[in-house]
């Protein structure tokens, strides 16, 4: 069973880190300006499920660089 140890992060890390949450906040705005949280509709929709998913691989590529 693969178990996870924490490591420190290294400096390295820790820029990547830095800049995978930077690209997300830029695409999260991108996604504002296409289609704001307060409209309704199909394209609110869609775009929340982009939202969410952005999320998701946020979250997973974070994890995969603490795990270096």
């Amino acid at each position: 069973m693969d178990t996870f140890e924490y490591k420190p992060m290294t400096e390295e890390g820790k820029v990547l880190n830095d800049e995978i949450k930077a690209k997300a906040v830029e695409l999260m705005e991108l996604f504002e300006k296409a289609v704001s949280k307060e409209e309704r509709g199909e394209a609110s929709r869609l775009m929340n499920i982009a939202r969410t998913n952005l999320e998701q691989t946020i979250m997973w590529a974070v994890k995969a660089v603490t795990r270096r």
